[in-house]
């Protein structure tokens, strides 16, 4: 199934009860281009005829090839092709982690990306092998190509869940760390940082602790000792060193 939807449509389908925890936004793949309205070229060159012709004879040929396609068949993958999809596993996986991984805000997408890749090999196989895909084993090659575009995808992902607010956690760490640079502290108390911050967005305190433990797993704050006075009343707010990067003056 592909679609071809409006960006704005998107905060939509997130806001559909059990749309993230039943899975459904993981199962796609995303790719949300950059808007050219006002760029764009009003007369484009046509596409060269070779291109058109070369698109239209493979189409042709795997449409007619899948035709009489019956019976089910496994594409089995070449050895150094096997290892190829294992070594991208092996550097997707830290990724993941709920807590520091790059992906861990979109782990229930992009856990199924070793799937949708295999998947995408499958495909660009078919399509280069129009007679006897199912007859010879997927190439290291072809499995590279399919990362490629896992890697485009994971881009593009990461952009549109940013854009559906499927996370709220990642959204007010985003909040904040612009709150940094603008301020350039090089350190900064919770209260002050409490202070500066919208309450429609930051009710309580609460809210704020998740965006601070999020910014520091990912190196931007740095929580220091919490001093024990040993005297009544409240205890001093929790002090963070920022990095160096985000005080320095902007050019």
């Amino acid at each position: 199934m592909g679609q071809t939807i409006q960006p704005s449509v998107m905060g939509d389908i997130s806001r559909i009860k059990g749309a993230g925890d039943r899975g459904l936004l993981g199962r796609f793949l995303y790719s949300l281009p950059e808007d050219l309205v006002g760029y764009r070229e009003v007369t484009p060159e046509p596409l060269a005829e070779d291109v058109a012709d070369l698109y239209e004879e493979r189409v042709t040929s795997l449409v007619m090839f899948l035709a009489g396609w019956t019976d089910p068949a496994v594409l089995q993958l070449a050895p150094d092709a096997n290892e190829t999809l294992a070594a991208y596993e092996r550097r997707q996986e830290p990724w993941l982690r709920k807590r520091g991984g790059d992906l861990g805000h979109i782990w229930n997408w992009a856990a199924k990306l070793g799937g949708a890749t295999t998947r995408l090999a499958g495909l660009l196989h078919l399509a280069a092998h129009t007679e006897n895909g199912r007859t010879q084993p997927v190439t290291a090659d072809t499995m590279r190509d399919a990362i490629k575009l896992a890697d485009y995808f994971t881009g593009h992902a990461l952009a549109v869940f940013d854009l559906m607010g499927a996370d709220h956690t990642a959204n007010r760490a985003r909040t904040v760390l612009d709150l940094l640079r603008a301020s350039q502290w090089a350190e900064v108390s919770k209260r002050e940082v409490m202070t500066k911050l919208s309450r429609a967005e930051f009710p309580t305190v609460a809210d704020l602790d998740p965006a601070l433990d999020l910014l520091e797993d990912h190196g931007y704050i740095r929580a220091q000792p919490v001093a024990k006075t040993g005297g009544r009343g409240w205890p001093p707010s929790p002090r963070y060193f920022t990095h160096p990067q985000l005080s320095e003056p902007t050019a």
